[in-house]
């Protein structure tokens, strides 16, 4: 249960008895196994995103050139995106554990909030650098640029060198933080609200539709942040850019609305994330608060019956 908590949501709460040393791996693996699931059946929305974000190709051109594209053409860059996410979340999961492990070790007396800060940092922080450069092979094989994997990685070291593999770091960074913000924002707001309207809790499936929602709305706020991203990792090999020329070059030649191509898709790949993410991790806790407290309550009965006993 606490692993699969731990591999199941992107916010870190403390679980019930700490995971020991021995299972940092086992957490590691089920991260990763479980972001890379979730990755392979999504991924045909991610490359309709991109195609749209990374041409002059609205959305509805887009669908009405599936039959073209075909399911082959939907799945390029799979094999770096599921690599990525696997390889991202498994490493960030196993460093939380490990680093909390560590800290408390090191620092008995630092407060759990202070431990759960530094540990999400360090995993996050360690886990986006092993996924932007998959990003930036997935995004350029989903864009047509290069035809397969190998070709990517050789492409990209011969005409933008080792940092080409980091482009759009700045872009994801600045898409990632107001996604999470906004997205618990709205979540905490949409729940209070549906549940004024109902009068009453909100029963499990209601909480991942508010949860789903909350995702895809945030998801289409950021979106120009996402839209960057992708300009910046699909532009040709080899030529310059930055988020102030990709912001420039999209408001004179696309309109402001430019900023939001994709967002469509975007917000149906993300709102399953956001049920996941946001609701998934209050409901996992309410699970382990409630299976902690049946585990007290029996305990409790066992020792009334043993002093009755006596």
């Amino acid at each position: 249960r606490n692993i699969w908590f731990e591999a199941a949501t992107l916010v870190a709460v403390p679980p019930p008895v700490e995971i020991s040393a021995g299972n940092v791996l086992k957490s590691a693996l089920a991260g990763g196994l479980a972001s890379a699931l979730s990755t392979s059946m999504l991924h045909p929305i991610d490359t309709m995103k991109t195609r749209v974000q990374a041409s002059t190709l609205s959305f509805p051109e887009l669908i009405a050139k599936l039959p073209q594209i075909g399911i082959q053409g939907l799945y390029r860059g799979s094999i770096p995106a599921i690599l990525g996410q696997f390889s991202s979340h498994g490493l960030r999961t196993g460093i939380f554990e490990a680093s909390k492990l560590i800290l408390v070790r090191v620092a008995p007396t630092l407060p759990e909030i202070q431990v759960q800060s530094l540990a999400s940092f360090c995993s996050t922080i360690l886990g986006t650098a092993v996924r932007i450069p998959c990003e930036v092979l997935k995004q350029r094989l989903q864009a047509g640029i290069f035809d397969n994997v190998g070709e990517a990685i050789v492409g990209t070291m011969q005409k933008d060198g080792l940092k080409g593999f980091f482009r759009g770091t700045g872009a994801t960074l600045c898409r990632e933080v107001p996604f999470y913000v906004a997205g618990m924002c709205l979540y905490g707001e949409a729940k209070k609200a549906a549940q004024h309207v109902l009068s009453r809790e909100l029963e499990p499936w209601e909480t991942i539709a508010v949860g789903a929602l909350s995702g895809g709305l945030a998801a289409v706020v950021t979106t120009p942040f996402d839209v960057m991203k992708t300009r910046m990792m699909t532009a040709p090999p080899g030529t310059p850019v930055s988020m102030q020329l990709i912001v420039f070059s999209i408001l004179r030649n696309e309109g402001p609305l430019g900023l939001f191509k994709g967002a469509i898709p975007r917000f149906f790949w993300i709102a399953p994330l956001g049920a996941m993410n946001f609701a998934g991790y209050e409901l996992a806790k309410k699970a382990m608060i409630e299976a902690e407290k049946e585990t007290a309550d029996s305990l409790q009965e066992k020792k009334n019956m043993v002093g009755s006993r006596g």
